[in-house]
C-alpha cells in the first residue's frame, strides 16, 4: 500500500510506502468506522423512503384506499433496496 506525497517547494509528487502503524490504522478504519458510517447512511436512506414511499401508503390503508399488504410490500421493497451489510450477505 502507498500513499502520495506532494513536495510543497519543489511541486513534485511521489508514492510513499505506508508504515506498519499507517497500514493498522486504516485497517482499523475499515473494521470500525467504515461499518457504522454505512449502516448510518443506509438508515438515512430507509427513512427517507419510508417517509416518501411508505408512511402515505400506510395512512391510505387507515382510509381503507390501500390495504395493509400493500404498505407492508413498500416496506419489504425499502428493506430490499437499502439492505444492512449483514442483509446483503444472508
Amino acid at each position: 500500500m502507498e500513499r502520495i506525497e506532494r513536495n510543497l517547494q519543489t511541486g513534485e509528487i511521489t508514492t510513499v510506502p505506508l508504515t506498519a502503524a499507517e497500514i493498522a490504522e486504516r485497517e482499523a478504519y475499515k473494521r470500525d468506522v467504515l461499518p457504522k458510517e454505512i449502516r448510518q447512511r443506509i438508515r438515512q436512506q430507509r427513512a427517507a423512503a419510508y417517509t416518501t414511499e411508505a408512511d402515505p401508503l400506510f395512512f391510505k390503508a387507515q382510509r381503507g384506499e390501500a390495504t395493509i399488504e400493500e404498505w407492508q410490500l413498500k416496506v419489504a421493497e425499502i428493506r430490499s433496496r437499502y439492505p444492512y451489510p449483514q442483509e446483503a450477505d444472508q
